[in-house]
Formats: C-alpha cells, sequence, structure tokens
C-alpha cells in the first residue's frame, strides 16, 4: 500500500494531473490545478502532518534556514508542474 501511495504521490507532484485532467486544451486555472497537485502529492509521499512545520529564516543571510522535506518537495513539485503547465499544449 505504501509503494501504491508513493506512486500515486510521485505522479500528483511531477505534473501528470495534466494530461490525465487536461488531455485536449489548456486552461487558465491549470496552474493552480498543478499546485494543488504538488500539495497532494507531497502529502501522499511525506505525510500532510509536515505541513503544519512552518519554514522559517528563508532568506535571511546569517540564519540557517529551516524547512522540512514535505515542504521542499512541494516547492520542487510546484515548479514540475507549474513548467508542465506552461509548455503543455
Amino acid at each position: 500500500m505504501k509503494v501504491i501511495k508513493n506512486l500515486l504521490g510521485m505522479a500528483f507532484s511531477i505534473g501528470l494531473i495534466n494530461p490525465v485532467f487536461f488531455p485536449d486544451n489548456q486552461q487558465w486555472f491549470q496552474g493552480f490545478a498543478g499546485m494543488l497537485g504538488a500539495f497532494i502529492g507531497s502529502g501522499l509521499i511525506f505525510g500532510f502532518n509536515g505541513y503544519s512545520v512552518w519554514p522559517k529564516a528563508i532568506g535571511n543571510p546569517g540564519v540557517m534556514p529551516v524547512i522540512n522535506q514535505t515542504w521542499i518537495f512541494f516547492f520542487i513539485g510546484c515548479i514540475a508542474n507549474l513548467l508542465f503547465a506552461t509548455i503543455y499544449v
């Protein structure tokens, strides 16, 4: 079950939501759907409780940032999904 959950989460995270739900044309909300897919995919892989820990000290030059793998994978998934939504025609 864990393997299936991880594969489904990876499919949502890397942008496979686009050819499944938008097979023939591009919609104005496709980028938002990609961000939702990245949120769901990251939560399926690393657990939704990882979103309760907020990223801290990002952009402060003297402080080491604190961010967990759920948020990092969400950001990476957002980039992948938004690129896919932009390029996908």
